[in-house]
């Protein structure tokens, strides 16, 4: 006679791990939580080419909750972090399909298609879920200081650290220093919070 050993320990477990598996891919909580945002002002308009040779408008963001932030390929300071958070969040909202990531480089003259998309690859960008943009100097400056009040026309290189927070109506409600910890988790609160909310 043939007898079969269970091992119940690993019965056990496998719930437990299935468990873990689903809360792995879902956004963190950080026990925060936004319950109203203040409505800064509208999101501007815009035309750009993304690191895919593709044309990205926000018309095509309309309906969608999306963070804004500004960056170039070659800064060794900041950029990378806000990148890596970036990335971060696009794994933790990657079964949203109303979020959406869009990075704006200020220094259009170095960061060419062939560039950014060298530069997506290096942090994963996924088509459709995050866009890095490549506009003309003078295009960029004026998204940084008047669109999303976030830097300087003279020295789009001077940009900011900060993600604007993006509603489905475009509307900016709010800006997140994507440097602090504390200030991320907060950004996590509030798409959470945006994302629940119906237009």
């Amino acid at each position: 006679m043939k007898y079969v050993v269970i091992n119940y320990r690993a019965v056990l477990l496998l719930p437990l791990v299935a468990v873990l598996s689903l809360v792995g891919c879902q956004p963190q909580q950080d026990g925060i939580e936004i319950t109203e945002l203040p409505e800064i002002k509208q999101a501007p308009s815009f035309s750009s080419t993304n690191y895919d040779g593709s044309t990205v408008t926000d018309a095509d963001l309309a309906g969608s909750v999306y963070i804004a932030y500004f960056f170039f390929t070659s800064c060794g300071g900041p950029c990378p972090i806000m990148n890596s958070t970036a990335n971060v969040l696009q794994a933790e909202y990657a079964r949203e399909d109303d979020f959406r990531i869009v990075g704006f480089t200020v220094d259009p003259e170095t960061d060419t298609v062939t560039r950014l998309s060298q530069y997506a690859d290096r942090y994963s960008a996924r088509p459709g879920k995050w866009s890095m943009l490549r506009n003309e100097v003078d295009v960029v400056g004026e998204l940084t200081m008047k669109g999303f009040l976030m830097g300087s026309a003279e020295e789009p290189v001077m940009h900011s650290t900060r993600f604007a927070l993006v509603d489905r109506r475009g509307v900016i409600r709010g800006y997140f220093d994507g440097l602090d910890d504390e200030k991320v988790r907060e950004l996590r609160a509030a798409i959470n919070f945006l994302l629940g909310e119906r237009s």
